[in-house]
């Protein structure tokens, strides 16, 4: 059947009518929920990155995935590759202790973080690299061994954490970004978990990271102890433990001694208590773990490998789905 032109225009019309008094047509519905679907971004780390699993994850959790750029502030130098300039870092590569300070006064307005986070509902901190000492609330001279810091990320994730913080931006960091989280927030830290155990005189077993040169490294696996139940964590895990969990780290924070966060899980051996996770109860949802449940999600979900997934993957998947929920009520 043909239709002239006024009838046409009747035709568009009457859709209109439709979807203002409630009668969305199917495909005007689809459109609409998926234009709901909450954007989840994902920290920058550096202009190589691949999160295409993380991806994944997120978007089985229900939210749209966005890597973040790069948030810079005017108070750093940097060379033509965005990199932090050489002049703003000690001899080790981390920030030197004028310009860590300039960082942690957090004036916003000197920076990008604004922009980078425009459109974003909730984000995902990852892991990654040591963190700068100097940024420490109590700065602390390195004694991380060695291991890699990269300024550029420091300035980056410590403006973005400390944005969201300020700005109630729904949050799930792990491992470097629990201890981000920590760290802007004021919390006492470890630099190097094997000396801290030396220090106390108990043999360390590589719980919480396999060493150096191990054959077919990978995560570490160990159980983890909920510590309250009054937190978005035990409604998460729905138990006092989480087993097999995936770790990978050498440095923690070490207690939320007179800040704004309570702990929420820890893991025991030897007698040395190392802490596995806190959350700011004076926000809607930011939670930090010392773990990675983005592991065991990318091994069942991205990879194909559930057999490998150790830990319970939809524990793990409740991490993000929970992120995803509170970052649709923002909406």
């Amino acid at each position: 059947m043909k239709f002239n032109l006024k009838q046409r225009i009747t035709a568009f019309t009457l859709m209109g009518m439709m979807v203002v008094g409630g009668a969305i047509p199917a495909f005007a519905a689809k459109a609409a929920t998926i234009s709901k679907k909450p954007v989840i971004g994902i920290t920058w780390k550096s202009n190589t990155q691949n999160y295409a699993n993380f991806k994944k994850v997120i978007e089985a959790a229900g939210g749209i995935p966005v890597e973040l750029k790069q948030v810079t502030s005017k108070d750093i130098v940097y060379d033509k590759d965005g990199k932090v300039a050489a002049q703003c870092l000690a001899k080790s590569g981390s920030l030197k202790q004028s310009y860590a300070n300039a960082i942690k006064s957090k004036t916003f307005s000197h920076t990008n973080a604004a922009a980078v986070l425009k459109g974003v509902d909730a984000v995902f901190f990852t892991g990654g690299e040591d963190v700068s000492p100097t940024l420490f609330a109590l700065p602390q001279k390195e004694a991380n061994k060695g291991e890699g810091i990269n300024a550029t990320r420091d300035v980056s994730d410590y403006t973005l954490m400390a944005y969201c913080i300020g700005k109630n931006l729904p949050t799930l960091a792990v491992c470097r970004g629990e201890q981000v989280m920590g760290i802007v927030s004021g919390c006492a830290f470890i630099q190097d978990i094997p000396t801290y155990y030396a220090a106390k005189g108990v043999a360390y077993h590589d719980t919480h990271r396999m060493p150096v040169g191990a054959k077919n490294r990978t995560y570490a696996r160990h159980d983890v102890e909920l510590t309250t139940k009054n937190s978005h964590l035990y409604h998460i895990v729905g138990d006092t433990k989480l087993a097999n969990v995936s770790s990978w780290h050498h440095q923690s924070v070490q207690n939320v001694n007179g800040t704004d966060l309570i702990q929420t899980a820890k893991t025991v051996v030897g007698g040395v208590e190392i802490l596995e996770g806190l959350e700011n109860p004076k926000k809607t949802f930011c939670v930090g773990v010392q773990f990675h449940p983005e592991n065991d999600c990318s091994l069942a979900i991205a990879q194909g490998k559930p057999e490998k997934a150790l830990c319970k993957v939809d524990t793990c998947m409740k991490f993000f789905k929970e992120l995803v929920k509170y970052a649709s009520l923002k909406k």
